[in-house]
Parts: structure tokens; sequence; C-alpha cells
């Protein structure tokens, strides 16, 4: 009986974190905003100690600030610490590109296409909100062909800390055109099978969007 319990536990701690997760994700919660750790408890209908285990991985993952006497906080990054995960970011998928672009079958060179038709039609519509999901779903597409997910982890957990700040970027004048044109680079190169091209065009692209989003740091935009 005691594994099950242990079992329960654990996925109650999953639930919690990626209920968690979710919502830093999508902007319900933001930078800088508490977080109840006693109505989260309520909510899952659960003691507190599943949901403070669950609260202290994602400290440990950089995404809440866990403050003694005070409260526990959504991770408000500095100016310079999302300029270098951007940095980051982008070598990171760099790597991804090369490795999709080595390894990608039939059914995922479809689904690549199908994605990046997704992100034009997003992009000819100047729909921002729409753009931002279609491009989570066609790089999600290069992560898988990629074939490595230690190194998609390693990637998504950039995502993830910055997701909050980078869905502005979109918001800037011509963004949307520019961006969905290095998007056709970047599956250009992996559908043709050049690796290292497409590495470039990767790095190239959120390095772009790294100088927007820096842009947008310096001017205050971000809240």
């Amino acid at each position: 009986m005691q594994p099950a319990k242990t079992l329960d536990a654990s996925s109650l701690q999953d639930q919690i974190r990626g209920r968690l997760e979710k919502d830093i994700l999508d902007g319900t919660l933001s930078p800088g905003m508490p977080i109840d750790e006693k109505a989260l408890a309520a909510s899952f209908n659960i003691s507190r100690t599943p949901v403070r285990e669950a609260l202290l991985l994602l400290s440990a993952r950089g995404l809440v600030d866990i403050v003694p006497r005070t409260g526990i906080y959504v991770r408000q990054l500095r100016a310079n610490e999302l300029v270098a995960m951007m940095e980051a970011l982008g070598e990171l998928e760099g790597v991804l590109a090369r490795l999709a672009a080595l390894r990608i079958g039939p059914a995922l060179r479809i689904e690549l296409q199908g994605a990046l038709e997704g992100t034009a039609a997003c992009a000819q519509a100047d729909d921002a909100e729409g753009y931002q999901l279609a491009n989570a779903a066609l790089h999600d597409v290069i992560y898988r062909a990629s074939g490595n997910p230690f190194i998609v982890e390693q990637a998504q957990t950039v995502r993830l800390r910055i997701a909050a700040y980078r869905g502005r970027m979109f918001e800037k004048p011509g963004r949307l055109a520019a961006s969905q044109r290095e998007h056709e680079r970047v599956v250009e190169w992996i559908l043709k099978g050049h690796a290292d091209n497409a590495a470039e065009a990767m790095r190239d692209h959120i390095s772009v969007g790294g100088k927007v989003f820096a842009d947008l740091v310096l001017v205050n935009k971000l809240g």
C-alpha cells in the first residue's frame, strides 16, 4: 500500500506543477503575481504538502520565488536576464533545427509544411494572438523532428521562463511578417536537409526576435 501512496503524491505534485506552468505560460499568472498556497491546495481539495513540493520544484526551475515570511511569487526577471535567455534560446533552437534537418521523417515533413501555412495565415491576417499559438506549434514540430528530448527540454524551460514577456514582441508593427519570412527560411533549409543553413537561419530568427525583445525591455513596454 505504501508505494501506491507515493505514486498518488507524485501524481498530485505533477498535476499542480502542470497547472501552474500552464497558468504562467498563458499569462494567467503574470510576473510578480503572488501565489496563494492555501487557495491552491483548496482548489485541488488536498493538503498543502504536495503544493509545497510542486512550488519547490518550480522554484528550482527559476519559475517562482519563495520569499521567507513574505510569500511566493511568479519570478520577475531583470532585463539582462531576459536578453541572456533569448541568447541561450537561439543557440538551443539552432541545434534543434540542425538535428531536424538531418532527421525529419515523411510524416513530420508534412506536419511542418502545415504548421508553416498556419503561421502564414495568422501573419497575413495580422493576428498576433493566433500567430503566437501557430508559432509555438511550428517550433514544436521542429522539436519533435530533432529527435533529442534532452535539448528540447532545455529549450522548453527557457521558453516557459520568458513566455509572459515574449507575447508582446508580436505586437510591434511589421514583426509578424518579418517573423514569417524567417520561418520560411528555417523550414526551407530543414526540408532540404541543409543542417548548417537551418541552424544559422534559426539562430538568426531568434536573434532578430531577441533584438525586438531587447528594444521592448529598454523602452519599458513590458511592465
